[in-house]
């Protein structure tokens, strides 16, 4: 990320408080993310199908 001079960003939308109280209301009500797990080499493209409006929902890269 470094050399390449890549960041990972995130926006604020709370509190720590907050993030524990919306966690405890979707474990509670069985809400859960639709995602898409993908590895670190298939990161490239899901930037590039974003990138291109083609992203359809939210990868999460595993290291699983």
């Amino acid at each position: 990320m470094v050399l390449n001079r890549l960041r990972v960003m995130a926006s604020p939308s709370g509190s720590p408080h907050d993030l524990r109280d919306t966690l405890a209301f979707s474990a509670a009500h069985s809400i859960l993310p639709d995602v898409t797990p993908i590895s670190l080499d298939q990161a490239p493209a899901a930037l590039d199908a974003m990138a291109a409006g083609r992203g359809g929902g939210r990868s999460v890269i595993s290291f699983g």
